[in-house]
């Protein structure tokens, strides 16, 4: 490839690009889909086992969001002829006087959503694993899960490639040195060759800065640490008898998350958010600290698993906007360029509703979703 061109370029294959491409292939959109390293790497925001997906939002915009985040992935699953969500029930809980679970509990009345508030100690009843202190703030929602994040991932890339042919095309090991955005058409310069575009989707997660200095917004790359427990004793963790779960402090690393063992893997528990990070050089290793740090909060939450044996850890990235917003919409004025990246370490849920939402705004230049919070910076 040395100079080639196309009608929908998307660059950045996790779960926002390839969800684009798959909602284009099934409009009978042609797609090159482009991506730095292998499809499904570890080196970004998507990879991994399992994402949590809940209705249970303290900002009610994104709480409203939600049931068609959840309609799309049944539409999805009922393509794909298999099962990507599962249905394990979600707690959101925070100690006495922290307000979080109020706020939760208020959106998910707005919105209609059933759902349950409990006390720290009828927590412990209904899921005898947790044990934090009596009069902490509880809320359950009955309809929370997980999505299997790897099989979604490969997918929409499988759906894209049978929906569109010969039409689609995916690319990988194709880094992106540059986009020329003075040329007459959005121009993608790359260690393969150059790529012209008649519309050009930006997913490119934590790489959205270097690619568009452009871009005014103060992006931070963070890196994630997670831990897999392997518990002992399995019954009260198993997938169907314990939750998925966030937990949310009165401190800005007081924020945990969690959720059942799944695909051979032990219990997920992470804190949420970490320290500033260059995309390009990721220490895959997680230190003692940031370890004794996530048992300490075990010990207070989960302490049958808080000193139990790790059987694995991975890295990923959060790629941060002003006050966890996302940035989906036109870049600079341009109906020819589309951003839809960073997620602020939340986008996941969202990403086949987002697929749906890029398709819309490249096809027809607009949408009917309501996403006008999600817009860049246009000056």
């Amino acid at each position: 490839m040395s100079t080639q061109h196309a009608r929908n370029v998307i660059l950045g294959a996790g779960a926002m690009g390839s969800s684009a491409a798959y909602h284009l292939a099934k409009r009978g959109e042609p797609v090159l889909l482009v991506e730095q390293f292998a499809l499904g790497h570890n080196r970004g925001s998507s990879h991994g086992a399992a994402r949590i997906t809940r209705h249970s939002y303290a900002d009610v915009r994104y709480a409203k969001l939600m049931p068609q985040a959840f309609r799309a992935w049944r539409e999805l699953e009922a393509d794909a002829g298999q099962s990507l969500f599962f249905r394990t029930g979600g707690v959101s809980i925070c100690p006495a006087g922290v307000d979080y679970v109020e706020q939760v509990a208020a959106s998910l009345q707005e919105i209609d959503v059933p759902h349950k508030r409990m006390t720290g100690r009828q927590l412990h009843q209904s899921f005898p694993a947790f044990q934090v202190a009596d009069d902490a703030e509880v809320v359950f929602e009955p309809d929370a899960g997980m999505l299997a994040a790897a099989h979604i991932l490969r997918a929409l890339v499988a759906l894209a490639r049978e929906y569109g042919g010969a039409a689609t095309q995916v690319v990988e090991h194709c880094p992106v040195l540059g986009i020329d955005l003075d040329a007459d058409k959005p121009t993608l310069v790359t260690t393969l060759g150059t790529i012209t575009a008649d519309r050009l989707i930006v997913t490119a997660g934590p790489w959205v800065s270097r690619l568009l200095p452009q871009l005014t917004m103060p992006l931070r790359p963070t890196r994630q640490q997670v831990f897999y427990f392997r518990p002992s004793r399995t019954h009260d963790f198993a997938l169907g008898r314990f939750p998925v779960f966030i937990f949310k402090g009165p401190g800005e690393l007081d924020s945990y998350y969690g959720m059942p063992p799944f695909e051979g893997l032990g219990v997920k528990v992470a804190r949420h958010g970490g320290p500033e990070v260059d995309p390009n050089q990721v220490e895959p290793l997680i230190g003692e600290a940031y370890e004794e740090g996530v048992r300490a909060f075990l010990r207070g939450c989960l302490p049958e698993i808080a000193d139990v044996l790790i059987d694995f850890s991975e890295v990923c990235l959060y790629t941060n906007a002003p006050k966890d917003e996302f940035l989906v919409g036109f870049f600079k004025h341009r109906p020819d360029v589309v951003l839809a990246s960073p997620c602020s370490g939340h986008g996941f849920k969202f990403s086949c509703l987002i697929g749906s939402v890029l398709a819309d705004l490249v096809t027809r230049g607009a949408t009917d979703l309501e996403t006008s919070f999600w817009t860049p910076p246009r000056d």
